[in-house]
């Protein structure tokens, strides 16, 4: 993965903090049948997924946390009713913002890049799934 990419266009579509919570009205308009899952204000969430996206980032280069630390993410998604089909809606919103957000400047480089990254993200939170559930 190119870190280095990753964190440029992620500075260029958050530069005010504003992507995640342009990520939710999305994936509320693309996926409805999501919106039940959270709660009325999503701005806490947001404000998490964010610190998430930015800890992810500064972890590239350690397996080790990674994969700990998203396998224990999700784990709780799993309780929460995730389900793994809702991972590639995730990743398909969260560059949609982006790209949204970062206007003119946004590349296919930089689309490519956060679609591998979200999606090795969503591999080592599934791994955190019960076996019965990953396949669901």
């Amino acid at each position: 993965m190119d870190k280095e990419l990753l964190t440029a266009s992620l500075l260029l579509a958050d530069d005010d903090e504003g992507l995640t919570p342009r990520f939710y009205e999305i994936l509320f308009e693309r996926y409805p049948a999501v919106r039940p899952m959270f709660s009325a204000d999503v701005r806490p969430q947001a404000a998490m997924l964010r610190t998430a996206v930015v800890a992810v980032l500064d972890h590239l280069d350690d397996p080790a946390w990674l994969t700990q630390t998203l396998g224990t993410l999700g784990a709780k998604h799993a309780g929460y009713g995730a389900t793994p089909a809702m991972y590639d809606a995730v990743a398909e919103c969260m560059v949609a913002a982006m790209a949204e957000r970062a206007g003119a400047q946004w590349t296919p480089a930089m689309s490519a890049a956060w679609s591998e990254a979200l999606g090795a993200v969503s591999g080592l939170m599934l791994a955190g799934y019960p076996a019965q559930e990953r396949s669901a």
